[in-house]
C-alpha cells in the first residue's frame, strides 16, 4: 500500500502496477479499514503524513523512503530489507530487450539501443535494494556492443547461447504478460542462464 502522493511516487507506481498486479501484487492508494502487507509512509511535511501519521507511527510494516523508486522496491522484497538475488537477462539483437527479476519477481523490462544497456541497468540496479545479482547476457547480434557497455558501467556477466534458450521458453502465465518477443526472449535467458552458463 502507497500512502504518497506526490509526483514522483504517482508516476512510479502507475509505471509498475500493471506488472506488479499480473504477479498478484496489489497496489493500494488508501488506509480505510485495510491491513496491508506493507505501507509506504507519504513524505514528511506533506498533508498526506499529517492525515496518516497517528495511524502508522506505531505499525512495524511501514517503510520510510524519499526515493519513491526505493520505496517501492522495498515494498515488494518486504518483509525483508532487500533482495537476496536479482537476475537480469539481455537478449541482444538490434536493439536490447531486458528484464530484472528480484527472487522471482519480475520488477523491470524493457528495450534499448545495445550501446546503453550497461548505463541504463547499472541506473536501475543503484535503485533496488538487493544482496547479490547476476547478469545474463545472450549470443545474440548484437552481443558485443552490449558486452562492451557492461564492461565499462562495472557489470560483470555471464554468456549465454541463444539456441539453447529457444528450447526453454518458459510456460509459466507470467510470461504470456510481454507482448515483446526480445522481452520474453531476455526472460528465457535469465532463467535458462541461471542454470547451465559459462563464464566470460
Amino acid at each position: 500500500m502507497s500512502l504518497r502522493a506526490d509526483y514522483n511516487a504517482i508516476k512510479t507506481i502507475k509505471n509498475k502496477k500493471e506488472l506488479l498486479e499480473k504477479q498478484g501484487i496489489i497496489i493500494l492508494n488508501d488506509y480505510t479499514n485495510m491491513k496491508p502487507d506493507v505501507i509506504i509512509s507519504p513524505l514528511k511535511n506533506t498533508p498526506e503524513y499529517e492525515i496518516y501519521y497517528n495511524i502508522i507511527k506505531n505499525l512495524n510494516n511501514v517503510i520510510y523512503e524519499d526515493d519513491s523508486d526505493i520505496a517501492l522496491f522495498k515494498a515488494i522484497a518486504y518483509p525483508k530489507l532487500s533482495f537476496s538475488h536479482l537476475l537480469i537477462g539481455i537478449d541482444s539483437g538490434r536493439l536490447c530487450g531486458y528484464i530484472i527479476m528480484g527472487d522471482g519477481i519480475i520488477i523491470n523490462s524493457g528495450k534499448i539501443e545495445c550501446s546503453d544497456i550497461g548505463n541504463v541497468i547499472k541506473n536501475q540496479l543503484s535503485k533496488i535494494p538487493y544482496k547479490t545479482k547476476e547478469v545474463i547476457l545472450g549470443n545474440g547480434e548484437g552481443w558485443n556492443i552490449a558486452a562492451v557497455s557492461l564492461i565499462k558501467n562495472g557489470l560483470p556477466y555471464k554468456m549465454i547461447r541463444e539456441d539453447e534458450v529457444a528450447k526453454f521458453m518458459p510456460k509459466t502465465p507470467i510470461f504470456k504478460i510481454f507482448k515483446d518477443k526480445d522481452v520474453r526472449s531476455a526472460m528465457a535467458i535469465a532463467l535458462r542462464g541461471s542454470k547451465n552458463w559459462m563464464d566470460r
